[in-house]
């Protein structure tokens, strides 16, 4: 039998699903920020998973896709418990925007660094994103893994893909590979360079706490799209499967490619971006990705695979300045 779960003050006993509210900071108006909170506590033991989305205000995709998942967990079966903060950064969501953008703007200097899914483990007597940043985080160490989900921004599209922290990250990072493999996305980043890797980021600080963790991406952000939420949940649900947290058969991917670096293509001329490759598509070298048009209608660059790669992110901009991503591949 397993013990109530206490986190931050709220309660689940065994077999039952709360949700609560946790204050983290107070705001001009005397108002305060809450985090929301959904605490699902099992009837037999087992691990405590931790369950984060909407660190970035555009990605509702991630957090209707949690949602979905956590409806079908039924807590008399549960084996062990799951800590879920939906929205991980609730300014971000009200401003719709990738960063809670009021703040910025107020003082911009003093909201450096903006982003709290790069500024962990955070800092209690920070700026707005170190505070949110140090608040998760606590309630991070207190499980036995985690999966923080993501889309991209606005105007960029994923395959459902699972990031892992770097590898020299010892056990710890070397359970999240496993979490990777038993989320099924078909898609996993196993690199050593670029942000998702950096000091600071979430999955990469809660894998360094000794808490197992990887960042998961999916479809695009801005934008709730139905078919990504189901498949979202669906990966969620194989991991809780596969962690033996409920009974069920997982879904598989119909293949698995397992990466080791990103390579983001940028434009060298501005204009209108038309699409060519398909999204996950295996691309060769020369392949042509997309094309530039100016505005008279003349093509201006044509951008092509510099290797053997995979198309893991498109750019769904109709239009292009010279430096912006038009692409993102992935190199086996």
């Amino acid at each position: 039998m397993t013990r109530d779960l206490t986190i931050e003050g709220i309660t689940a006993r065994p077999g039952e699903r709360v949700r609560g509210q946790i204050s983290v900071l107070e705001l001009a108006d005397g108002s305060t920020v809450q985090l929301p909170l959904v605490l699902i506590n099992g009837t037999t033991p087992g691990p405590r998973l931790y369950i984060g989305a909407g660190i970035h205000g555009d990605e509702v995709t991630g957090i209707a896709l949690v949602n979905r998942a956590l409806a079908g967990i039924d807590p008399q079966t549960l084996s062990g418990s799951v800590v879920c903060c939906p929205v991980q950064q609730p300014l971000a969501l009200v401003a719709d925007h990738r960063l809670p953008i009021s703040q910025y703007l107020k003082s911009p200097l003093d909201q450096a660094p903006t982003d709290a899914w790069t500024c962990f483990p955070g800092d209690t007597d920070g700026n707005i994103a170190q505070v949110m940043a140090a608040t998760l985080f606590k309630l991070i160490r207190q499980c036995d893994a985690g999966i923080d989900v993501h889309t991209p921004t606005r105007g960029g599209r994923y395959v459902p893909i699972a990031i892992l922290p770097h590898m020299n990250l010892g056990e710890a990072a070397q359970k999240a590979e496993r979490m990777a493999h038993l989320l099924g996305t078909g898609w996993i980043m196993r690199g050593d360079r670029g942000m998702y890797v950096s000091d600071g980021i979430l999955c990469v600080e809660a894998t360094k706490a000794g808490v197992p963790c990887l960042t998961f991406e999916i479809a695009e952000g801005g934008r709730l799209e139905e078919d990504q939420v189901a498949i979202g949940a669906q990966c969620v649900t194989n991991l809780l499967i596969g962690l033996g947290m409920i009974e069920g058969n997982p879904v598989p991917p119909p293949q698995s490619h397992v990466m080791r670096e990103f390579i983001g293509l940028r434009a060298n001329r501005g204009g209108l971006l038309v699409a060519e490759a398909p999204l996950g598509a295996a691309v060769k070298a020369g392949d042509v990705l997309c094309r530039i048009l100016n505005v008279y209608g003349d093509e201006v660059e044509t951008v092509t695979a510099p290797q053997d790669a995979l198309l893991v992110r498109s750019t769904t901009l109709g239009s292009v300045s010279k430096g912006e991503r038009v692409a993102t591949l992935g190199l086996l």
